[in-house]
């Protein structure tokens, strides 16, 4: 959207320059996108009077014209057709750049036409970028004296032009008064309390009822606001000056002066409003209602839709005159022989209009408000005073007023707490500067206390509804810039005792699907034949009664065959690359108790990354497999070292990890063996990931909760030890007894290599460990450092009784 800096000083006198009012807007929240300079072209323009106009001695159509320019005469080639001594016209002299209404500039230059010297340009006034209008050179009137500056003859000052890119919910600040609310508050707030000067439309006065208009709103749910007034003996004619540049300053073509007053009133006000030709309604009817399916309308664009039942016209007794808050018709016009309109103000429902506008690719500056919201209250404001210019512009008198109102919208009125608002923003804003700002923004208070009070919205404020809304309200004026920066922030993380079984399924099959995991849902009962594998007894299973089939016998005590046989049916149907997961139930008989467990299995066959320009094809292996297992894990922050980790084997796996927490199992990763292949008639190699995902979540709910620090600002340093320690030993082990070390700078370690072969003795192994050290308060030195270092390796070496692969560490 487009403001006129010059236009908003109209209202809100203020001292600050553009690019300081620009800033402001900005901080407010309408963000400036571009400032214009306009005008400035006109500076060098003059006012020149023909003292000669004769025929070109060598073109029949172009005339050679002596202009008195105030100081001097210059002679001139010039080729309009409505030319004549005697005239006072704008001239641009040689040596000057001119701006046309496209934008486009080009400097004149002193130059022979047809052998004959032309030492200016006598412009139209599209060429001087006042409007489109090229039906021959700018002819002013008798007031306009040789030598003056075009700008003085037309009253014109610099001006700049505002690009502010409103968002969608900012609907009260598409007109200019709405940004100056803006403008309003801020200045109030900081101690400059200006005059906000509203356009006065007490002198709306309709004069008598000769002409009428019988009004019928047949649907009241997208039009619960209709009026209109009827203005006659009108003259159609261009625009004053001060309106035409009004218009200009943000970009919009002056056309004529009813339907530059309805535009400027729009980018006044934001309300929308359409001027029909009163001598074009059939029997003085105005009728709001739903088109006829298949009804033909043409636009004032001259394109011609076909309208559907679900569309709101604004019709007469026999066809539609408007396509409601979207655009007008060709029928109804307003034209140079226009003498008496029908000026429309209403409030239309946003959704219609946004329906409209979408299905038939109609887009106007009325369909972009009203189907984003305006103010039901402005309308007739806006009605009055777009009557008022055009009584003053047109010699109108106005004649006859007609209104409906449906209903009068209730205003939302909440409760704001001042609590609220300090532990939103963080501090304190004292609560007479937070009642000052709701006021300036035209917020009404009542009934006010020390914790807070209540308040009414405005009715131009559409996305204000809710206790926080008005926090940023207060927060925006108040300035973003001015909130005070703070060490500490308050917020509330989401915890995970907070959260339900289905939130942590969301959670795991986002994660797993971003692997490239595939979710699927497998049938829960089984073959009785499968049931006793995976070293499954007969009297754990759970039998179904009156099973449909003996394949549908058995209610299924692992995830096993489900996973199997989805592999197998994808792999014998070319599929050879499978990464599946299911969540499901198993079931069990414990001496006679019926027991249902939750769980997680995922399955994977073939390549787990297929070849590419970076990397070759990547089969899918057990480390792959851990991984994913362990990326869930990590997911929630759980520490490894809390489980204790077992391999085994046997006929239907070829290997198994074990993970355990307190002696229960939580979860396994492993490959299925050769005769487990053979049993399902899968040649590939099958690995699987199978989890409790019960007593994982009791895992996740039990955990402490996660405590916040500050990043250190100081540098970290790093250093490696190479431990050479029996075969026996476990990492995990070393992990839990540097954790248990009261470490003060240690901030991280990790295992970064293992080494066994022939370059160290037998029955030892080669454990390199990576240390990270860091203070929140200072940069460490390198005797902090290896002091700390020396104290991790002794506990080590008494603990394990291991030693450096090379050397040894100096004692500090």
């Amino acid at each position: 959207m487009i403001v006129s800096f010059n236009w908003l000083k109209k209202y809100l006198n203020f001292k600050d320059d553009v690019y300081k009012v620009a800033e402001i807007l900005t901080s407010t929240g309408l963000e400036v996108e571009k400032v214009t300079e306009k005008f400035s072209s006109l500076d060098h323009l003059v006012v020149g009077q023909i003292i000669e106009c004769e025929s070109h001695p060598n073109a029949d159509r172009l005339k050679l014209t002596k202009v008195d320019v105030g100081n001097e005469v210059k002679q001139i080639v010039c080729g309009a057709n409505n030319i004549s001594k005697g005239q006072h016209v704008v001239v641009v002299l040689t040596g000057n750049y001119l701006v046309n209404i496209s934008g486009e500039k080009f400097k004149i230059k002193k130059t022979k036409i047809r052998g004959e010297w032309s030492e200016g340009m006598i412009c139209a006034e599209d060429e001087i970028g006042l409007s489109e209008n090229h039906d021959g050179v700018m002819v002013l009137d008798d007031s306009a004296k040789a030598g003056m500056l075009l700008s003085d003859y037309l009253s014109l000052t610099k001006d700049y032009s505002i690009e502010i890119g409103l968002t969608p919910n900012r609907t009260d600040a598409f007109g200019h008064i709405g940004v100056c609310r803006d403008l309003f508050a801020f200045y109030s707030h900081r101690k400059k309390r200006l005059k906000f000067n509203l356009p006065d439309v007490s002198s709306y006065k309709s004069l008598n009822k000769d002409m009428q208009i019988n009004l019928n709103v047949r649907n009241v749910i997208a039009c619960p606001s209709y009026s209109g007034v009827c203005i006659q003996n009108l003259q159609v004619k261009p625009s004053p000056n001060w309106l035409k540049c009004k218009l200009l300053s943000i970009g919009l073509k002056p056309i004529n002066n009813i339907v530059d007053v309805t535009n400027f009133v729009l980018h006044e006000t934001g309300h929308p409003l359409h001027a029909f030709d009163y001598n074009k309604i059939s029997n003085s009817k105005i009728v709001v209602r739903n088109a006829k399916g298949g009804e033909k309308f043409q636009t004032l664009d001259a394109r011609e839709i076909v309208l559907s039942n679900e569309d709101l016209v604004i019709a007469d007794s026999e066809k539609p005159l408007c396509l409601a808050g979207v655009i007008g018709g060709m029928n109804s016009c307003v034209d140079n022989n226009t003498n008496s309109i029908f000026l429309e103000s209403a409030f239309f429902d946003p959704t219609f209009i946004r329906r409209t506008s979408k299905r038939h690719s109609l887009n106007s500056e009325s369909s972009y408000r009203f189907e984003r919201g305006v103010d039901f209250n402005f309308s007739k404001f806006s009605l009055y005073r777009a009557a008022n210019l055009i009584k003053e512009l047109c010699n109108g008198i106005i004649s006859n007023e007609v209104a409906y109102n449906s209903k009068k919208l209730k205003p939302i009125r909440l409760y704001f707490s001042f609590s609220t608002c300090d532990k939103v923003l963080g501090f304190k804003i004292p609560h007479n500067e937070i009642l000052n700002i709701l006021k300036d923004l035209s917020f009404k208070v009542h009934s006010q206390s020390k914790d807070g009070c209540e308040i009414t919205i405005p009715s131009f404020r559409f996305d204000v509804s809710r206790e926080i809304d008005v926090v940023e309200e207060v927060a925006r004026i108040y300035g973003y810039n001015n909130l005070p920066e703070t060490n500490k922030v308050s917020f509330h993380p989401f915890s995970n005792n907070e959260k339900s079984i289905f939130d942590f399924k969301q959670e795991i099959s986002t994660l797993l699907v971003s692997s490239g995991f595939y979710e699927v849902q497998n049938n829960s009962l089984i073959p009785e034949k499968m049931s006793k594998l995976f070293n499954t007894s007969s009297n754990e299973v759970v039998k179904i009664i009156n099973p449909l089939s003996q394949d549908l016998s058995i209610m299924r005590p692992n995830m096993f065959f489900s996973g199997i046989e989805t592999i197998r049916h994808n792999l014998n149907r070319q599929t050879p690359n499978v990464k599946i997961f299911e969540f499901g139930y198993t079931y069990s008989n414990l001496n006679g108790r019926y027991l249902e467990n939750q769980k997680l299995s995922i399955f994977c066959c073939g390549l787990s990354k297929i070849k590419n320009w970076k990397h070759e094809d990547q089969k899918v292996d057990f480390f792959y497999m851990k991984n994913t297992l362990d990326k869930i894990l990590n997911y929630y922050v759980i520490d490894l070292s809390i489980f204790d980790f077992n391999i085994k084997n046997d006929e239907y796996f070829s290997q198994i990890l074990e993970y355990s927490f307190e002696s229960n199992k939580v979860g396994s990763v492993g490959i299925f063996s050769k005769k487990t292949q053979d049993l399902f008639g899968v040649k590939k190699e099958i690995y699987f990931v199978d989890i409790n995902f019960d007593l994982l979540i009791k895992i996740i709910k039990n955990k402490k909760p996660l405590l916040y620090k500050r990043i250190s600002k100081f540098p970290s340093i790093s250093r490696d030890l190479s431990l050479l320690v029996d075969q026996s030993i476990k990492y995990s082990q070393i992990q839990q007894e540097i954790n248990d070390i009261d470490n003060k700078f240690l901030t991280q370690f990790s295992l970064f290599d293992l080494y066994q072969g022939d370059k160290i003795e037998t029955g030892k192994k080669s454990l390199a460990l990576n240390f990270k050290f860091q203070s929140s308060k200072k940069t460490l030195t390198d005797s902090e450092v290896d002091k700390e270092l020396y104290g991790i390796y002794n506990r080590l070496k008494i603990k394990f009784n291991l030693s450096l692969r090379d050397g040894e560490l100096i004692e500090y």
